[in-house]
């Protein structure tokens, strides 16, 4: 079954994608001073805040330092008895908790918040596959836009409201034929919006050297 991530983990996953982007953005912004010679302008490059990884940030958000102990049976062995490692994301016990299915309120949530973000590639594959579900099963891969399966109260019919384990598996089953017959149309209309729009792309191109001696030779 489909499962969504506990708001606990939504809001520090945006806490994360805004701080990659205004990281990313300052070093891209970052320009050589006057008189600043190469070997400084790097090492100043080197020494402003980085990207971090999912992980790296939920280990230590604050990045004050995450002390382990060898002997420590928490993930990545931290030492959870250690002031420093309060501020961890995975020693806190809301860190496992999910809520079953996909859960329209916190989606909807997670997608408003996408919107503001810079990538338009990310906004797109967080708008169809938002992160923040895991999807177990194939009819967990069918986007919104073309399930027809509906409650009485406007949410999504999922897998796991079947109780019978066959009739489940029948469902999942009509949903990967869908998902089957949805990839294969997209990358047939795909295929042959390329092929029609090629033509027309090299006959432009070929026209320009004949575009240009003609304007060359008439000035």
């Amino acid at each position: 079954m489909a499962q969504t991530m506990s708001p606990y983990k939504i809001d520090a996953i945006i806490r994360w994608q805004e701080e990659s982007e205004r990281r990313q953005k300052s070093l891209k912004e970052a320009e050589q001073q006057a008189g600043e010679d190469d070997e400084s302008y790097m090492a100043r490059i080197d020494s402003m805040p980085q990207p971090r990884t999912w992980l790296e940030f939920a280990i230590d958000p604050l990045e004050d330092g995450a002390p382990k102990d060898p002997a420590a049976e928490a993930p990545g062995m931290l030492d959870p008895t250690d002031p420093l490692n309060a501020d961890s994301l995975i020693l806190s016990p809301n860190w496992s908790k999910a809520i079953t299915g996909e859960d329209f309120d916190t989606v909807y949530f997670y997608k408003q918040a996408q919107k503001g973000r810079e990538g338009v590639l990310s906004k797109l594959s967080e708008g169809i596959y938002p992160s923040i579900v895991h999807k177990t099963a194939a009819a967990d891969y069918v986007p919104s836009l073309w399930n027809i399966f509906q409650n009485k109260d406007g949410s999504r019919y999922e897998g796991h409201e079947v109780d019978n384990f066959w009739m489940r598996g029948v469902y999942h089953g009509a949903g990967a034929v869908w998902n089957l017959f949805m990839f294969t149309g997209i990358a047939v209309l795909g295929s042959f919006a390329i092929r029609k729009a090629l033509p027309n792309i090299a006959a432009g191109v070929a026209d320009i050297p004949d575009e240009v001696a003609e304007v060359t030779l008439q000035d």
